[in-house]
Order: C-alpha cells, then sequence, then structure tokens
C-alpha cells in the first residue's frame, strides 16, 4: 500500500478517555473491517491543552497526522480563522452534562463575587462552560471569581467531597445522583442543559484538508469504525469488563501522573457519545456565538466553510443499511431513546 494511504490519528490530548474510542476501534478489528487497513495511533496527546488553538495544526503536521478526534470547536474556530486547513468531519462527546452545585448558603450563580470554582483543567470543557454561566449572570470570570483545578473536581472523582471539606464553593457533578448533597443542604445552581438547550459539541472530530480531498474513502472507512466504536461503548452493561480493563491499560502507560493516579474506570465518554457520529451544526453556532460574546472570534466568522459533515451523514447511512448490523444498532438506539428525548438526533 502506498506511504500516503497511511493514516495516522492521533487525539490531542492526553487525557486517558480520549484515545478509548479509537483503541475499541482498534482491538475490536473495525478499522480493517470498514477498510482502514494501514493506519497508526499516536498515543499521549499531540499538544497541551492549553495550545490548542495556536499550535495544533503544526502538531498535526510535524506528527503527520490527519485525524483528530478530540478538539475543542473553539480552537477549531481559532485556527480556521487564521486560514489553517482543518475541518470538523465527526464528533466525540456531543453533549456532556454538568450539575453544578454551590456551597452551603449560595442559592444561584449571582452570590459566586469572591467564591472558588472547581474545574477539572483550565481551558478544559467544564471551565469553559462554567466560565459562561459566570458571566451570564453578570459577573466577570476573570476577576469575580477564582478557579481552582485539579483531577479531583473530575465529576467521577467524586468532587461532591472537595465541596463538603471547603476546598471550592462550586463543583461539576454529572447524572442525576446528587449524592447527597441536597439533603444536606447544599444547592443545585445550574444544569448545563439549562445553560445550553441545543446542547453542545464539546469536542470534534478533525481532519486534514488533504485527507478530505485526496482520501474520503478512507475517511469514512475511519468515520464507520468510529460509529461503531461508540456503539460499543455505549452498550455499557454488556462491555463494561472489557472498557473497564481497557482504561486500567492506558491509565498504566499514561505519563501525566495526576491521570495515572485516577480512580475512576469509565472512559470514552459513554453518556456523550452522539448515536450518528455527527456534532449538532445548532450547538456549534451557539458555540461561535459565545466566541464572539467573550471576543475571541470575530463577528464575520463563517462556521459552514469549516464543517465537511457529508463523511460521517455517508458513513452512518452505509452502516444502517447494513442487515448484519441492524440489531446491535437498534438496540442501542433504545439506550439513547431511554435517557430522554433529546438524546436522538431529529428523524433517528
Amino acid at each position: 500500500m502506498p506511504a500516503e494511504s497511511l493514516v495516522r490519528i492521533g487525539p490531542s490530548h492526553y487525557h486517558v478517555g480520549h484515545i478509548v474510542p479509537a483503541m475499541v476501534a482498534t482491538e475490536m478489528t473495525y478499522f480493517e473491517e470498514e477498510g482502514l487497513t494501514s493506519h497508526a495511533l499516536y498515543h499521549g496527546g499531540l499538544i497541551p491543552a492549553i495550545a490548542e488553538t495556536v499550535a495544533l495544526r503544526r502538531a498535526m503536521t510535524e506528527k503527520s497526522v490527519d485525524i483528530t478526534p478530540d478538539v475543542k470547536p473553539s480552537a477549531v474556530f481559532a485556527l480556521a480563522e487564521r486560514g489553517e486547513d482543518v475541518h470538523i468531519v465527526g464528533c466525540w462527546r456531543n453533549r456532556q452534562d454538568f450539575n453544578w452545585y454551590g456551597a452551603r448558603g449560595i442559592d444561584s450563580f449571582a452570590d459566586l463575587k469572591g467564591k472558588r470554582l472547581g474545574v477539572r483543567d483550565i481551558g478544559g470543557i467544564d471551565h469553559i462552560s462554567l466560565r459562561t454561566a459566570v458571566k451570564r449572570f453578570g459577573l466577570d470570570p476573570d476577576k469575580d471569581v477564582t478557579f481552582v483545578r485539579g483531577a479531583k473536581f473530575h465529576p467521577h472523582e467524586h468532587p461532591e467531597r472537595a465541596l463538603r471539606e471547603g476546598e471550592a464553593d462550586v463543583v461539576a457533578l454529572n447524572g442525576t445522583d446528587d449524592r447527597g448533597l441536597v439533603e444536606d443542604g447544599f444547592k443545585l445552581l445550574l444544569t448545563s442543559r439549562e445553560l445550553y438547550p441545543r446542547g453542545r459539541a464539546d469536542r470534534v472530530i478533525i481532519a486534514t484538508e488533504r485527507m478530505v480531498e485526496e482520501e474520503p474513502e478512507l475517511l469514512e472507512a475511519y468515520l464507520r469504525a468510529t460509529i461503531r466504536a461508540y456503539w460499543f461503548i455505549t452498550d455499557y452493561d454488556l462491555n463494561r469488563p472489557y472498557l473497564e480493563a481497557l482504561v486500567k491499560r492506558l491509565r498504566q502507560t499514561c505519563l501525566d501522573a495526576e491521570e495515572a493516579s485516577r480512580s475512576g474506570l469509565e472512559g470514552g465518554g459513554r453518556l456523550s457519545l452522539p448515536f450518528d457520529g455527527a456534532p449538532s451544526v445548532e450547538a456549534l453556532r451557539d458555540m461561535v456565538a459565545e466566541g464572539q460574546e467573550f471576543g475571541e472570534l470575530a463577528d464575520d466568522f463563517d462556521l459552514e466553510p469549516v464543517l465537511r459533515l457529508e463523511f460521517v451523514e455517508r458513513a452512518f447511512k452505509d452502516l444502517k443499511a447494513r442487515p448484519g448490523l441492524a440489531d446491535q444498532m437498534q438496540h442501542v438506539r433504545g439506550i439513547f431513546a431511554a435517557r430522554g428525548p433529546d438524546e436522538l438526533p431529529p428523524g433517528l
């Protein structure tokens, strides 16, 4: 096979969960089954998250990476605005739910002036969402509050302990279990679904111009395999032993000590994976507006040239038409539907 047909896949970030879908597609042989017989998976993260908006495309060039599956849309917008050749071709984390709880005596976001807000990472999904919420409630996120970071504030790492012990005045949980906080006098201040009623495509899959224009068949093969990996991860009750073992293995080889020491074993964002592999375009438009609101994007920024979703649409259509996948697809669709009426894209 010609060297140019080798497809290199490299997550932008080092967090273990970011590599899980590609590892599933590799170990379950979905890549090969879908026609991506020559590929390489780059582990460890391409670039520090804080530099993603500036240097991600350069990192992809230096490591010959064609597809990056976990990029923040805000970074894609910034790169595209400077003329970098990146396109959104799919989605990884389509909606990550956060429920923000405040310390005793805090009744709303308007009470947060001078308070400490716990986040997993500065520049991460929870930080950006929380920053937006603070601003919408009339405070300056750069002056009126202090963001404190650490793995202890990850929703899966029991951040309620930090709230109870006074290490932060606001933390985020996900899911419906408040872990006894409300019963003990801590108040639910806001949910991300209230903040983003049309959803939030927190992490997207990007591909280079070369991949989009010269290797569309391989790009679609990658996307088909990725959607199948999403279905596998979503069926957590069936596949949990393997997925937890995979996360353990990846943590053992992770070079970041904080990430390697995390206790949570769930990885791959199963509650936020898109059923059809595609982001919500409406949610992306809302994120463009958010960037413009914070002065991070020009008022005339045009999202449309950045979007190349025809590949993921064809990939999903192909999988949907396969008799051999019909039972699995319907089973996973039922899992999505059981979560709520807005968990599936319109028409699915």
